[in-house]
């Protein structure tokens, strides 16, 4: 018995030392605009939390660090489209990190990554944004801060080895709607911003075909010797207007066309070791869930890391001490077959 007492106690004392001087590894968090931050609990029951209500912060810190990715927290609650970087600032011994959400300056660093990775993703599109004119490339891309993407829900964050940093972001399984309706409030914007006085009587949206016949019917006045000096600089306005508004009509008919899901996460911006970068990825997995305020909202998971992220793995000197604690039950069990 007085072995066995000595066996066990030195099991213990090796595995509680162990755990004791094991380095801690816990991740603070801090946000820098709590009334623009808001929690959702999980599931497809789940309620929201405000971050400025009362246990807002602590909802949002459980919700990234629980594992479970349903469970997440919006960046910037009461718009789609923010105006300044709202989000958190973790912090993991040496490590740290910020995330926000994604402002319309913010797309103009990165906004040609993010098309160039899309059309690499959705190939079927590149051809169709090949054939447009520079001019659409260029109008196109400034309604990327108005695709409502950059208050990103996220669902997990953790530190990796080495500071690396891996979110879950939540979103939608399927955001080809989304674009489409946003390619829609472009076109009837144009419509009535000019494109219409172009087509007296019509008062509907003209196909892409209609669009090009009056395209073909503007050149052959600009290219007529009767033509006058003055006029042709305000018929090349309008045939570059109009064949801007073909591509569009284009573009917003491939996407109708197109029969299967267009998965885009949601984009956040992360600063850590001095680098920044925008989180965001065209590969979803499936949820198995929606939000129990609008039964759409978190239908796919999306996961990115930092390049050459490595995910930690327990301390050695943590695994020795639950080795050294097991070791007392196992120590018992052979004492106890000892003694029968």
């Amino acid at each position: 018995m007085t072995f066995q007492k000595l066996v066990i106690g030195a099991s213990m004392a090796i595995g509680m030392s162990a755990l004791a001087t094991a380095p801690a590894h816990a991740t603070s968090f801090s946000f820098n605009n709590t009334a623009e931050i808001n929690t959702y609990t999980g599931g497809s029951k789940g309620t929201f939390i405000k971050g400025n209500a009362q246990g807002g912060t602590d909802a949002a810190i459980k919700a990234l660090t629980d594992n479970n990715s349903s469970s997440n927290v919006e960046l910037w609650y009461s718009t789609e489209n923010p105006t300044s970087n709202v989000g958190f600032t973790a912090t993991e011994g040496n490590y740290s990190a910020t995330v926000s959400s994604v402002t319309a300056n913010d797309w103009n660093t990165f906004g040609s990554q993010w098309l160039g990775d899309l059309l690499n993703t959705y190939t079927p599109f590149k051809t169709v944004w090949n054939g447009f004119s520079a001019t659409t490339q260029s109008l196109v891309a400034s309604y990327f801060p108005s695709l409502g993407m950059g208050d990103p829900n996220i669902g997990s964050f953790q530190f990796g080895q080495n500071g690396g940093v891996e979110l879950s972001l939540v979103g939608h399984l399927d955001v080809k709607t989304k674009l489409s309706d946003t390619l829609s409030t472009k076109l009837n914007e144009a419509w009535t911003g000019g494109v219409k006085s172009l087509f007296p009587g019509k008062t509907i949206l003209p196909t892409a075909l209609e669009v090009q016949t009056q395209i073909s019917t503007l050149q052959l006045t600009l290219n007529s010797p009767l033509t006058p000096a003055s006029k042709k600089a305000t018929l090349s306005t309008q045939i570059a207007q109009l064949t801007s508004f073909k591509d569009l009509l284009n573009f917003k008919t491939a996407l109708n066309a197109y029969q299967g899901e267009i998965g885009a996460s949601e984009i956040a911006k992360v600063v850590t070791g001095g680098q920044t970068s925008y989180a965001y990825s065209f590969n979803s997995t499936a949820s198995g869930i929606t939000a129990s305020d609008d039964g759409i909202s978190y239908s796919a998971y999306y996961t990115w890391h930092t390049p050459g992220y490595v995910k930690q793995v327990p301390e050695s000197s943590v695994i020795l001490g639950l080795l050294g604690v097991a070791g007392v039950f196992a120590t018992q069990r052979k004492f106890k077959k000892a003694s029968i």
